[in-house]
This record gives C-alpha cells, sequence and structure tokens, in this order.
C-alpha cells in the first residue's frame, strides 16, 4: 500500500517552519498522534521530524492545560476523550490494514462536496461534505467488511448473511447484513446519530460492546457527549447512560413535504432548521455551501431560527434568516463570510 502524500508532506513541512495556521497545525498533530502505533505509516517521516512533532504538541498541550485548574481539569477531559477517539480509529485502520494484500481507498471531502460510492461487494453509499472514509478494493478475503467513517454517509448495503457489514466511526459502531440508514459523526458536533429506514442494524457506542442496541426501520440511534440524570434515564427506558455519554433510541423525524426523514434530507439538498442557534445553522451552511462564515456577535450567535430551505442560494437563505432576527452580512472575500 502506497502511503506517501504530497500534500501531507507540504503541510508536515509547513508546519514545522511554523508557518501553519490552527486548523492546518491540528491536521498534522491530529494525524500524527493516529498513527503514532504505526511505523509502517510514519516512516514515510525521518526521525528528526517525528522528535520535533511530538515536542510541539507536548508544548501545546502543556499550554492549553495551565491557565488555571479548572480549565486544566477540563483541557485533560477533552484530551482523553480525543485520545480514546483516536485510539478507537487507529484500531479500525488495524482492521483493515492487516490483510497487506488488499489496497485501502480514502476519499476526503470538503465542504460543499458530496460523492456516490459502489464498493466492490454492491454496497452504495452517498458520501456528504467534510467527511472522509476508508475502505479496501475487496472483501473477498476477509470475513467481515468493514469501512471507517468521519463524517456522514447514507449506505445501502448489499445483503450477505455471511459477511456483516461493519462500519467504525469515532463515536459507534454499527454491524448490518444488508439495509439501509444514515450515519453522521463529524467530530465539531455533539451528538453522533445512525438513522434507520429500513431492514436492521445492531449499534454500540466504541467501546461498548456490552451495550448493543438493535434499530427497527424509522428509528434512530443518538449519542451524546451530554449526561443525563437518573430521572431522565427512568421515565425512558430507550436512554441509557454510559461514560461521559448518554444513548437514546429514538423515532426518526419526518418531513411534513413528502414522507423524507429529516436525517437523509441532506442528499435532497435541503435543509430543515428546527429552533436551532444561529451558531449551529452556520456550520451546517459552511458545509453544504463550502463557505466560510464568521458570526461576530455573541448575541446574535445564539438566536434561533425555524425553516426549510431547499436547492436554494446561499445568499437567498441568510437573508430569509436576517428577516426574522436581524442581522448585518458582509462578504470578506471568496467564499468568505461575517455576520454582525
Amino acid at each position: 500500500m502506497e502511503h506517501h502524500n504530497p500534500r501531507l508532506q507540504n503541510l508536515i513541512d509547513k508546519y514545522l517552519k511554523g508557518k501553519c495556521n490552527k486548523e492546518e497545525a491540528e491536521i498534522v498533530e491530529n494525524f500524527f498522534e493516529s498513527f503514532s502505533s504505526r511505523p509502517d505509516i510514519l516512516d514515510q517521516l525521518d526521525h528528526e521530524k517525528q522528535n520535533e512533532i511530538k515536542r510541539r504538541i507536548q508544548e501545546n498541550v502543556v499550554k492549553k492545560i495551565s491557565p488555571t485548574p479548572i480549565r486544566k481539569i477540563g483541557m485533560i477531559k477533552l484530551a482523553i476523550a480525543a485520545t480514546v477517539a483516536l485510539f478507537c480509529i487507529s484500531i479500525a485502520y488495524q482492521y483493515l490494514y492487516k490483510n497487506s494484500s488488499l489496497k485501502n481507498i480514502e476519499i476526503n471531502l470538503a465542504n460543499g462536496q458530496q460523492r456516490h460510492i459502489t464498493l466492490e461487494d454492491g454496497t452504495k453509499i452517498t458520501l456528504n461534505a467534510s467527511s472522509r472514509i476508508i475502505y479496501p478494493n475487496s472483501f473477498k478475503d476477509s470475513s467481515k467488511r468493514e469501512v471507517i467513517l468521519i463524517g456522514e454517509a447514507f449506505f445501502d448495503v448489499a445483503k450477505n448473511p455471511k459477511k456483516p457489514f461493519i462500519i467504525h466511526t469515532p463515536r459507534m459502531e454499527i454491524s448490518v447484513l444488508g439495509t439501509a440508514f444514515n450515519v453522521r459523526d463529524y467530530e465539531n458536533e455533539r451528538n453522533a446519530e445512525t438513522a434507520l429506514i429500513r431492514g436492521k442494524v445492531s449499534i454500540w457506542k466504541t467501546g461498548h460492546t456490552d451495550k448493543k442496541f438493535i434499530l427497527n426501520p424509522n428509528e434512530k440511534f443518538v449519542l451524546s457527549n451530554a449526561v443525563i440524570h437518573n430521572n431522565a434515564q427512568s421515565t425512558n427506558p430507550k436512554v441509557v447512560s454510559l461514560q461521559n455519554a448518554t444513548v437514546a433510541v429514538q423515532p426518526l423525524v419526518v418531513s411534513n413535504q413528502d414522507g423524507t426523514a429529516l436525517e437523509t434530507e441532506w442528499m435532497l439538498k435541503r435543509m430543515t432548521i428546527r429552533d436551532e442557534r444561529l451558531a449551529d445553522i452556520v456550520i451546517k451552511l459552511e458545509r453544504m455551501y463550502g463557505v466560510e462564515i464568521q458570526i461576530l456577535s455573541s448575541k446574535i450567535a445564539t438566536q434561533r431560527f425555524s425553516a426549510t430551505f431547499e436547492n436554494e442560494d446561499l445568499d437567498n437563505i441568510l437573508k430569509a434568516l436576517q428577516t426574522v432576527n436581524y442581522f448585518q452580512i458582509k462578504k470578506t472575500g471568496n467564499n468568505q463570510i461575517q455576520l454582525f
């Protein structure tokens, strides 16, 4: 398998020269941390570069946890959560890489992009914007069909009772034989979800195989970083509190327009907003339209909206929101917008 990636090499060189912005530095550091146990992947970097990246990562961690005792505790929790997620993805990589005769395919989409993929077994995947998927070019020599997803995708899995289809995300693992469902697990979102359209799936929080959930059609599994109180669980048997997280089985939300599940309407270029903060809406708009939107006022960031947009220009969406709760719009560059 070929691991050389010229873009990544250029980014690493830029990082070592101190010319990366915050987002670029995080890409390099996350890459290095997630594969630090995989020397076959990091062999493309000489030891001097590896040691320098390690040193800078350590410096960044110290800076993040040192200001105050309260912040230190919060950052430690965040670091532990990130480490667990990276470890789980690393384990999933080992599943795919254990057979060296297979070539693994990796697809990374930027904001504003979508792609249709057909796997060797006939499984069809629609990959959403700002998402990453990794899968082998063939499942013939394996007992399972395993893929890695970071982001969002809709799966229509070809049925094969002899080979379960397993999806690994940073926070979830899903096992199916043949069915259609949507998986969403973006690192900048509090919730991770799996929404079942037809068939049946078995799903669990990564690292908690003893707590598996079976979804029926028109149900979704929601994993939240928020922790619930005991009385909330007692009133709803489909809500379970796990370590540092809450999982729940909920009904899908269906559009009054055509009966489409709101969890899958992104494939129709449709976006339904249901009493959401502008700060959360902006994340969706950036992903869908491939733009960068900066909110300059904390007051307007918390304003809430409800609406449905389908195949609508971004300018029209912002103007429509503006008429509900007023804010100003300024284009500051190519695909860059400020709200204030």
